[in-house]
């Protein structure tokens, strides 16, 4: 859609704004630079929505229920308008930038896609006297010179990438977010070393596909190995496409000690028809193989994977080899979701629609599964070493909470004494709730 910009102008400098993100960890950096750009616009943004002129809900608009969400939550919240009459709503990224005007109903009032960011500020002052769209692609906005205001204090995003150029036949991402391009490996590489003469504790390099990464002669893998010379602890980064997986990547994170050795590597189906009509341009024999790669050359790596189910056309027996492999590889943990039709994706073209309950009959039998695996591997774990980065207290407020360097949740009770997120904890491993693990100080 081309830009559209509401012309009236109800100029309100210091108008309270509170940010609600869904979704991916994009999203997550993407509404910590939406921060940074209104407040060095005059604007407070508030941690209270209690206290809130303006909302602003940063969506995701890949699956329905993400949007189905947001729509429930824009209901919630219109009773606060009891409190503050003149409290009006947002609706940015990607479901904005899906549906654009179409959103412009009740109480919302701006309408701004993930290109649109810069622009806040005078969209905001817009709609105090009317409404404002802003859904403009942009394939040069990377953001890469704002200065982010980051949430935590020890795990930090950069990103690496924004768009995507995979069109996958069920993602709408493409659409929403433009086509990719790379930020410059010497801007990643600078915030990367200021962060780390700042003391965060670990750093996530995001892309829709961070290791087709490409700037002028620098690769993914020549990022990474950069990026792991700047004095960061824990170096991640998601997610990785497995036809851009290649050895040099696996050998960085094999051969550097702060690169950590979990790897998100999505799968989607177990088929080859399937995967073909997904167009991910790999077979299951090349997935496995990668598979095999890493886990020959990255002592104790952890691999995670994405897995969707009830795609069209995929039949008893699709699914049934979707299971196997999920039982063959035992992967560390995987998310799970049921086919959701996004309008404007080649898959809504494609004959053989699954129904919607066999659609949730099989990711219940996949959950199920995958559940099984995950407390087994836990159970496994029971007595291992695992060094933890703290994130805060517990839920039960006994003791920590964090993640091993292999991406997994634990639990730690660590006796007397306060102990700050962002520390490093070496911890032996004594039991397991079945999703988390839980240890000791040790």
């Amino acid at each position: 859609m081309d830009r559209q910009v509401s012309e009236q102008r109800g100029i309100t400098p210091g108008k309270a704004v509170y940010i609600e993100t869904y979704g991916c960890q994009m999203n997550k950096l993407d509404s910590e630079n939406v921060r940074a750009i209104l407040e060095e616009d005059g604007f407070a943004v508030v941690t209270d929505i209690g206290l809130a002129d303006v909302i602003l809900l940063n969506t995701c608009g890949v699956r329905e229920h993400a949007e189905e969400r947001v729509r429930g939550r824009i209901n919630e919240l219109h009773a606060l308008r009891t409190v503050n009459p003149d409290l009006f709503f947002g609706v940015i990224g990607c479901m904005a930038q899906r549906l654009g005007d179409r959103l412009l109903t009740g109480d919302v009032r701006i309408v701004a896609g993930p290109d649109s960011y810069r622009r806040l500020p005078y969209l905001v002052r817009c709609a105090c006297a009317g409404r404002a769209v802003d859904t403009g692609l942009d394939t040069s906005e990377t953001y890469q010179d704002i200065r982010t205001l980051r949430l935590s204090t020890c795990s930090a995003w950069i990103a690496v990438t924004r768009g995507c150029d995979n069109y996958c036949s069920y993602c709408i991402v493409p659409y929403v977010r433009g086509r990719e391009r790379s930020i410059p490996a010497g801007s990643i590489v600078a915030e990367a070393r200021r962060l780390a003469d700042s003391g965060w504790r670990e750093i996530t390099l995001l892309g829709q596909n961070v290791n087709s990464y490409r700037d002028g002669t620098v690769d993914f893998a020549g990022l990474l190995r950069r990026v792991s010379e700047t004095g960061i602890p824990w170096i991640r980064f998601l997610t990785s496409h497995p036809k851009d997986l290649t050895r040099d990547i696996v050998r960085v994170m094999a051969e550097r000690d702060n690169v950590c050795p979990h790897l998100h590597l999505p799968l989607q189906s177990g088929s080859d028809r399937i995967l073909a009509a997904m167009n991910r341009k790999y077979t299951v024999g090349s997935y496995l193989r990668l598979i095999d790669m890493v886990r020959e050359m990255v002592d104790g790596v952890s691999i995670t994977t994405d897995l969707l189910f009830g795609f069209p056309g995929e039949s008893d027996e699709d699914f049934r080899e979707t299971l196997g492999i999920m039982e063959t590889v035992r992967f560390d943990f995987a998310f799970l979701y049921r086919y959701s039709e996004r309008a404007g994706t080649k898959a809504c073209t494609l004959a053989g629609s699954v129904p919607e309950q066999t659609r949730i009959e099989r990711l219940k039998k996949a959950i199920a599964l995958q559940t099984s695996i995950n407390y087994q591997k836990n159970r496994e774990r029971i007595g291992s070493r695992a060094v933890v980065l703290v994130t805060g207290p517990s839920k039960d407020g006994r003791g920590w909470f964090g993640f091993s360097e292999t991406g997994f949740p634990v639990v730690v009770y660590a006796g007397s004494g306060n102990i700050a997120a962002g520390s490093f904890l070496k911890v032996r491993i004594e039991s397991t709730t079945g999703a988390s693990l839980v240890g000791a100080v040790v």
